[in-house]
C-alpha cells in the first residue's frame, strides 16, 4: 500500500518541478532543460547545470502512481442509457473554445462574450424548446441530459481561466469540475462556471453563473444517476447603435478627431436588461435483466453442470424537473424604440415554465445474444408543464395567468453502434394523448467505414421527417412592449442528408436538404422613426407568424485540411439557398480559413502559431428585440445589410504535459481594412480588436 512521502523530500520534489516548468517555458534561462528519472515521476536526461546527482532515496518510501484514466457519458433521455462521449482535451483550435460565435465562427451575435447568438448556417439551429428563451444562449446553457458524468481512478480536478482586454471593459471566464470515486461503483462531482463581459460598448455586459451536483451508483445489477443545478443569465441590452458612422465612418462622428473610444459611442437603450433563471434536477435508474442457462454434460461417471449468466436487456427510469424563468427589466424608456406599450408595470413582465417528465423505457441490449445483431428500446413518455405569463383585465389591473398542457408519448429506437464497418441507428416518437396529439418524429442515419489510401473514410447518411406544434411561446406571448396571441398549426420537415469524409486527404463534404411546410417566426412589424440626426432607425412591434407555403433550403460544406511539414491550412465553406429569402434569409457564403504552424518546441511543447479568418457574404439578417429576447425578421421598410467584412485573429496555441494554454489577439483587422463595416448583427457591431488568453489544467491525486 503506498505511503506518503516525508516533508523532506516533498520540498525537494516541488523545488525541482518548479525549476523544470521555468527552465521550459523559458529557455533563454538554461540550454538544458530536462529532468533525470527519480521520485518526480518524469523520465528525460539528467538537468545539467543545476542538480549533478539523484537525491537520495528513502528506502521506506514506496513510489507512488497516479493513474490518468477516467471517461465520461451523458444519459439519454428516453432510453434511461449512458451515452459516452470524449473527455474535452482539444489542442487544436483551442484558441476558441470561449469565443460566441463558435469553433469555426458560424454564429452571429450582439457583439460581447455571452450575448445572444444565432447560427448563420441553417442547418446548425437547433429546434426550439417551449421555453424559447434560453435559445440564443446555446453557448453557455447546459440541460441536465446533456451534462457529463465521471468515472475516475484517481480524484482530478479541472480548471480553465479565460481573460480578454481589460479590467474596466473586458471579459472573463472561469469554469472547472471536480470528480471522484468512492470505488468503482459510486462517484461524485461537481460542476461550477462563471462567465462575466463588462463590455467594449456601453450597456453590453454579460453575467452568467451556474453551478452543477452529481453522484451515480453502478452496480451490477441496479444503477443511479443524480444530476441538478442552477444558473443565472443577466444581459445588459443596450438596443444597437445610435448611427452606423460610428463604426463605418468614426472620421466624420469623431468632431475632428481621428478615432472615437468605443465606450463613448452612444446606443439606443440604457438601463434594460434580461434576466434568466433556470433550476434543473435528473433522476435516472436502470435495473439488468438477466436469464440464466445451465448446462449438463457427463465425463465417464461425472456428471458436470455449469451455468452461465446473460444480461439482455435494462428497464430504465428517468424523472427530470425544471423551473425557468426569464424578466424583462426597464428603468428608463428611450422614445421611439417601442412602437407599443401594453402593461405599466415592468415587475410583470415575466415568463415562467415548470416541466415535469416521466419516462419508462425497456432496452434489449446489443450483442447480447448471437441474434442481437443491435439494441431495441422502447418507452413511453408523460410530459407535464405549466406558463406563466402576464395577462390584463381591460383596464382593471395587471395580473399573471397560468397555463398548463399535458403530453403522453411513446417511442422506440433500434441502434447498432457495435462493429468496425457499418453502425446505424433509426427512432420513432409520437404523441398519443394531449394537447399535441398527433405530433410524430422518424429519424434514422448510418455511417460506413472503409479503408482507402491506408487510413480510413467514413461515408454517412441521414433522413428525418417531422411534424410538431410551434413551442407554446411562439404560439402566445404575452409582455410589456410585445404581445401576440396565435393557434398555429403544425410545421412539418422533411429531411434528408449525407457527407463523405476521406482522412487520408483531409476532405468532408457533406449536403443536406429541407422542406419545411408552415414555417413558424418571428417578425418585426414596427415602422420605423427619424431620430434628431435625420436617421431612420427601426422601432420595434415584434409579433408571431406562420408560413402558409414550403420553403427548401439547401446546403453543401466543403472541408479540405491541407498540410505542408509544418504548415497547415484548415478551411470550411459553406454554400446555402433558401427557397424565400424574406422569411428565411442566409448567407450564400460562410468561410472559416485557418493558416498555422505546427511544431514540437523542444521535445515536449506542442505549438500553433497562425491566424483565421471569418466571412460571409452579404445579406439581410436577422434582427434582434431586446423585449423578447429573440432574433426576428427585420421590417422590410427598415432593413440593414450585414457581412462581407472579414473578421482576422491571431493567435499562440500551446500544449504542455496535458496543459492547455493560448494567446491571441482578436480582430486585428480593427480599423486598418477600408471596409470598416464590421456589423454581425444588424444595429450591433462585432467587438472591437482585444488581447485574450486562457488556460486549462487538470490536477490528478
Amino acid at each position: 500500500m503506498p505511503h506518503t512521502l516525508p516533508k523532506t523530500h516533498i520540498r525537494r520534489i516541488g523545488l525541482v518541478l518548479a525549476i523544470q516548468v521555468l527552465l521550459t517555458v523559458c529557455p533563454k534561462l538554461a540550454a538544458q532543460t530536462t529532468l533525470s528519472q527519480n521520485q518526480d515521476g518524469f523520465n528525460g536526461e539528467r538537468m545539467d547545470g543545476f542538480m549533478d546527482t539523484e537525491p537520495d532515496k528513502d528506502s521506506t518510501v514506496v513510489e507512488r502512481s497516479v493513474s490518468k484514466d477516467y471517461f465520461q457519458w451523458v444519459m439519454n433521455p428516453n432510453t434511461g442509457l449512458p451515452l459516452e462521449v470524449s473527455p474535452d482535451t482539444l489542442h487544436h483550435s483551442f484558441h476558441n473554445v470561449h469565443l460566441t460565435e463558435g469553433m469555426k465562427g458560424t454564429y452571429s451575435h450582439l457583439g460581447n462574450m455571452g450575448s445572444p447568438r444565432l447560427s448563420r448556417l441553417y442547418f446548425e439551429r437547433k429546434e426550439t424548446g417551449d421555453f424559447m428563451f434560453d435559445s440564443p444562449y446555446g453557448f453557455w446553457i447546459k440541460n441536465p441530459t446533456d451534462f457529463r458524468f465521471t468515472d475516475t481512478k484517481s480524484p482530478h480536478v479541472s480548471l480553465d481561466y479565460y481573460k480578454g482586454g481589460d479590467k474596466r471593459t473586458g471579459e472573463e471566464r472561469v469554469k472547472g469540475y471536480f470528480a471522484a470515486n468512492f470505488n468503482r461503483k459510486v462517484g461524485i462531482g461537481m460542476d461550477m462556471d462563471y462567465l462575466i463581459g463588462r463590455g467594449r460598448y456601453d450597456s453590453q455586459s454579460t453575467s452568467f453563473y451556474d453551478a452543477r451536483l452529481y453522484t451515480y451508483y453502478r452496480g451490477d445489477i441496479y444503477s443511479m444517476y443524480v444530476t441538478a443545478g442552477s444558473d443565472k443569465m443577466r444581459i445588459a441590452e443596450n438596443g444597437g447603435i445610435q448611427d452606423t458612422r460610428y463604426i463605418t465612418n468614426p472620421e466624420a462622428m469623431a468632431e475632428g478627431r481621428k478615432s472615437y473610444s468605443p465606450e463613448d459611442i452612444p446606443f439606443r437603450l440604457y438601463y434594460h436588461w434580461n434576466n434568466l433563471k433556470r433550476k434543473q434536477a435528473l433522476l435516472s435508474q436502470n435495473i439488468m435483466l438477466s436469464v440464466k442457462f445451465s448446462r449438463t454434460d457427463s465425463i465417464g461417471d461425472t456428471i458436470i453442470t455449469t451455468s452461465r449468466k446473460v444480461e439482455f436487456g435494462k428497464l430504465a427510469h428517468t424523472f427530470q424537473i425544471s423551473g425557468l424563468q426569464r424578466n424583462y427589466i426597464n428603468y428608463q424608456m428611450q422614445n421611439g424604440f417601442y412602437e407599443r406599450q401594453f402593461l405599466h408595470n415592468d415587475s410583470t413582465d415575466t415568463a415562467r415554465n415548470f416541466q415535469l417528465t416521466n419516462t419508462l423505457s425497456l432496452s434489449l441490449l446489443e450483442g447480447a445474444t448471437k441474434w442481437a445483431k443491435a439494441g431495441l428500446s422502447a418507452y413511453a413518455r408523460y410530459d407535464y408543464q405549466t406558463f406563466t405569463m402576464p395577462d390584463t383585465l381591460g383596464g382593471r389591473g395587471e395580473y399573471m395567468r397560468r397555463y398548463s398542457k399535458g403530453n403522453f408519448s411513446v417511442g422506440a429506437s433500434l441502434e447498432k453502434a457495435q462493429g468496425d464497418n457499418l453502425t446505424f441507428k433509426a427512432g420513432a416518437e409520437t404523441v398519443l394523448l394531449g394537447q399535441d396529439l398527433g405530433d410524430f418524429i422518424l429519424h434514422g442515419e448510418m455511417l460506413l467505414k472503409y479503408p482507402l489510401l491506408g487510413k480510413d473514410a467514413r461515408i454517412g447518411a441521414n433522413a428525418a421527417l417531422t411534424g410538431q406544434a410551434p413551442s407554446f411561446y411562439m404560439q402566445k406571448f404575452h409582455s410589456t412592449f410585445a404581445w401576440w396571441d396565435r393557434d398555429f398549426d403544425k410545421e412539418f420537415k422533411t429531411h434528408i442528408g449525407g457527407f463523405i469524409d476521406i482522412e487520408k486527404t483531409g476532405t468532408r463534404l457533406q449536403a443536406d436538404v429541407e422542406n419545411v411546410a408552415g414555417y413558424v417566426y418571428l417578425a418585426n412589424m414596427g415602422s420605423g422613426a427619424v431620430n434628431g440626426d435625420g436617421i431612420t432607425q427601426p422601432t420595434y412591434d415584434i409579433q408571431a407568424f406562420q408560413n402558409s407555403g414550403s420553403i427548401q433550403i439547401v446546403s453543401a460544406t466543403l472541408q479540405q485540411n491541407l498540410a505542408l511539414g509544418p504548415l497547415h491550412w484548415d478551411n470550411n465553406v459553406t454554400w446555402q439557398l433558401s427557397g424565400n429569402r424574406e422569411i428565411i434569409p442566409l448567407p450564400d457564403l460562410n468561410v472559416f480559413s485557418d493558416l498555422y504552424f505546427k511544431f514540437l518546441y523542444a521535445k515536449r511543447l506542442q505549438m500553433e502559431i497562425g491566424a483565421n479568418a471569418t466571412w460571409f457574404s452579404k445579406y439581410t439578417a436577422p434582427g434582434y428585440c431586446p423585449a423578447a429576447g429573440m432574433y426576428h425578421l427585420q421590417n422590410p421598410a427598415v432593413e440593414q445589410e450585414v457581412g462581407g467584412y472579414p473578421l482576422l485573429t491571431g493567435y499562440v496555441n500551446c500544449n504542455l504535459r496535458g496543459v492547455r494554454f493560448y494567446a491571441m489577439y482578436y480582430h486585428v483587422n480593427d480599423g486598418i481594412l477600408a471596409n470598416r463595416n464590421s456589423f454581425i448583427v444588424p444595429g450591433y457591431p462585432a467587438n472591437p480588436g482585444m488581447f485574450k488568453f486562457g488556460l486549462s489544467w487538470t490536477f490528478f491525486d
